[in-house]
């Protein structure tokens, strides 16, 4: 597996992740006696935190809401510089 699919499987996981938060988080919002599915939903915002940070911390920032990794601030990260995450 190359560097580049590496990291465009690792998007990919990044995006499901967040895919499932969004789903949970309407979910609970219709139901929010549903224990269960709030157990869920907490638990899917730790893993697609995981996720994220994991990312990061090797291709640097998804977002501009993200606190710059120690990479990319060593390296001078900036965001009109290519490749983006989604391009990849």
């Amino acid at each position: 597996m190359t560097s580049s699919d590496h990291q465009w499987n690792l998007l990919k996981q990044v995006q499901q992740m967040d895919f499932v938060v969004v789903e949970l988080t309407l979910y609970t919002d219709t139901h929010p006696d549903d224990m269960d599915a709030l157990e869920q939903w907490r638990e899917a915002i730790k893993n697609a935190a995981a996720v994220r940070k994991k990312y990061e911390a090797q291709y640097g920032p998804i977002s501009l809401n993200t606190i710059p990794s120690k990479q990319a601030l060593e390296v001078g990260w900036r965001w009109n510089s290519t490749p983006w995450p989604w391009q990849i």
